[in-house]
């Protein structure tokens, strides 16, 4: 470097620029190739998908050579796992695994492909991208704030979008939830669309409770000073005494006094 700099300044001036300009290509070409032998960040990948491998191959007591886990989505960051990956197939569906992990927290869909014997496969997307599967859809049209009952829903195996995982596959779900949105009829009731329903409202009067466990039970009516879904602590007035009390709710406009 040193002789480079004494060279560049005995040259001439039109000499000097074509040396400069030669410097910095040479910089570049450096530069491009440190770039070149950097690692690749590491990726949770591998392990993620010879866990997904193992699940399937586990539950179906089928030959590993048979299942084929699909490439994910090259843009799809998976960061590496502290700590074990956990695998599942929450939704009964046997043309996906989900894959979660607590530290850094993250969850991943992948889709699976079974082979039989025969090297044909029987689980797969159809040309559409779409999979079968078994879910929940509305017997009518649902207003936002719909608190869900009985005979609303219907269960059927239907086709649905390969990326849609989370839909309703238990009717337990359903317990105690209200609708976020409007769901037109025969639409797939989907997680994201429900929420802990209202049980109580402020200003409401509730049937209180009082006593339960301690050898006597007694009720009273007490009106509710704020909102709260089933389990919440909420507080109450007496209207006859004025005096506040709290209160876990029970159930529609009923609680349980502390």
């Amino acid at each position: 470097m040193q002789l480079l700099c004494r060279t560049f300044q005995t040259l001439p001036r039109p000499a000097r620029g074509a040396l400069a300009l030669v410097a910095v290509l040479l910089g570049g070409v450096v530069s491009l190739t440190q770039a070149q032998n950097a690692p690749a960040p590491a990726s949770a990948w591998p392990a993620l998908e010879a866990g997904a491998k193992q699940l399937v191959v586990d539950s179906q007591k089928i030959d590993p050579a048979l299942v084929t886990i699909l490439p994910m989505d090259s843009r799809i960051k998976i960061e590496p796992c502290a700590q074990e990956i956990v695998f599942d197939q929450p939704f009964g569906n046997k043309q996906s695994v989900r894959a979660r992990c607590a530290q850094p927290l993250w969850q991943h869909f992948v889709m699976v492909q079974v082979r039989n014997s025969l090297g044909n496969q029987i689980t797969q997307a159809n040309n559409n991208g779409n999979v079968n599967r078994s879910v929940w859809v509305s017997t009518q049209t649902l207003k936002r704030g719909t608190t869900l009952q009985a005979g609303m829903f219907k269960q059927l195996d239907m086709p649905v979008p390969a990326y849609e995982t989370r839909l309703v596959g238990d009717e337990r779900d359903m317990l105690n939830m209200e609708l976020q949105r409007d769901l037109p009829a025969n639409t797939p009731l989907r997680l994201q669309d429900l929420k802990a329903s209202t049980m109580v409202k402020r200003g409401q009067q509730v049937l209180v409770a009082v006593g339960e466990g301690k050898g006597f039970l007694i009720t009273v009516r007490a009106e509710a000073q704020q909102d709260g879904t089933l389990g919440d602590q909420i507080r109450l007035k007496n209207p006859e005494s004025g005096r506040f009390l709290s209160a876990v709710i029970t159930g529609m406009n009923t609680a349980r006094g502390l």
